[in-house]
């Protein structure tokens, strides 16, 4: 079983709810879309929520003859979820999957050396599938359009490549046993313990398959295994690093500190860097929809929240490439250093949050030299390390 201590106290009055209200909906129709069209492998590509024209759009990629059988099936499915709000339902043909996007964008990363030698390696280092056109959308730090001439001879017409910026790896303050997740942590004992300092923050808490334990997570890049762990009260070792998930081409940017002293608890802080507003992590983010809110609870930034702009994202943070990392434009604000690890998370509700996935770091994403922000899911997170999230 976890190891669990005893409940924190109660918390203080909850922050209005994160998720527009006018989401809700909007997030539980995608969920059904996804699993009616489950069933017609390959031709599901996500759906996509304009905020603004307040229209979901569902993306498929189907043969003409079935569209309109197949869209009629899923109106059906998805109209109770739409009941009561003004949300408009659109149906879009699109030439790729999802996971033929996902496919497409890594082995066009993976090959970087092949088509544009050490020039691709050093310069591109992220990239994205436009969910729409099928476009490869690639950002080069310096010698953009002789990396896309270099692209096009081996991947046809349809990559862009245009200047962008570098991504940045980015590494609250808590003290005491159960250990929450977005508390900040540290990894040297003798760094200062002030409140906005951290080495990096605490993803959401897990067990693993292979012994029942409780785990407290953060990004893989923070640092290597066997590396000791502690909280605000630098006396206090919480654990180490154990196993560690930062190879060329992972999906997860991630690592598990194996817990030995005191325990932990399914809840999360939400707020800013000093907050003691915490709330349960009742489930996760199944669904594949971009345009909706999502926020990073950091423990150097505290919330921050944007839109989902892709779920194909691959990038190369600390010189490693990670694949399948969802994107997210920045509203208002971005995460900084130290709020790496931190958990993604939207709710329906002023009490509950669902996991998203957990903070790699800063990128720009859309090539226009604004800074957007990266994750892992939780999904490949649970795939790939053997372990199931906490939830209450």
């Amino acid at each position: 079983m976890p190891a669990v201590a005893a409940e924190p106290p109660a918390p203080p009055t909850a922050a209005g709810n994160l998720t527009p209200v006018e989401e809700v909906p909007v997030l539980a129709a995608a969920d059904e879309a996804e699993k009616v069209a489950a069933k017609y492998v390959g031709s599901y590509a996500g759906a996509h929520w304009d905020a603004a024209a307040k229209v979901l759009y569902i993306n498929l990629v189907q043969p003409k003859a079935k569209q309109a059988d197949r869209r009629q099936e899923l109106q059906a499915a998805i109209s109770s979820r739409l009941a009561t709000s003004t949300v408009t339902t659109r149906y879009r043909s699109v030439p790729l999957s999802l996971d033929e996007q996902k496919a497409l964008i890594a082995k066009f990363m993976q090959d970087r050396g092949k088509w544009g030698g050490k020039a691709a390696v050093d310069n591109v280092l992220s990239g994205s599938v436009d969910e729409l056109t099928g476009r490869i959308k690639a950002h080069a730090v310096k010698g953009a359009a002789a990396l896309q001439a270099a692209a096009r001879k081996n991947f046809g017409s349809a990559v862009d490549i245009t200047p962008g910026a570098a991504p940045q790896a980015q590494s609250r303050y808590y003290q005491g046993s159960p250990y929450l997740g977005g508390m900040a942590l540290w990894d040297d004992q003798n760094d200062p313990r002030t409140v906005g300092t951290a080495t990096c923050t605490a993803g959401f808490n897990w067990t693993r398959h292979s012994d029942g334990m409780g785990y407290v997570s953060t990004a893989g890049h923070c640092a290597s295994a066997g590396t000791s762990i502690f909280q605000a009260d630098k006396n206090q070792r919480i654990g180490y690093i154990g196993t560690r998930y930062l190879n060329n081409s992972e999906y997860i940017d991630f690592a598990f500190v194996k817990v030995t002293v005191g325990g932990v608890l399914p809840i999360v802080y939400v707020g800013g860097a000093d907050t003691d507003a915490y709330r349960d992590v009742t489930g996760i983010d199944t669904g594949t929809v971009t345009g909706v809110t999502v926020c990073s609870s950091g423990a150097i930034t505290g919330l921050v929240c944007g839109r989902i702009a892709s779920r194909t994202s691959s990038v190369v943070v600390s010189g490693v490439l990670l694949n399948q990392q969802t994107c997210v434009d920045a509203d208002a604000g971005v995460t900084r250093q130290g709020d790496s690890g931190a958990p993604w998370l939207t709710t329906y509700d002023p009490y509950t949050v669902k996991a998203w996935g957990q903070h790699t770091g800063t990128v720009d994403c859309a090539g226009d030299n604004n800074v957007d922000m990266v994750f892992s899911t939780v999904q490949n997170i649970s795939a790939r390390a053997g372990a199931t999230l906490m939830i209450r």
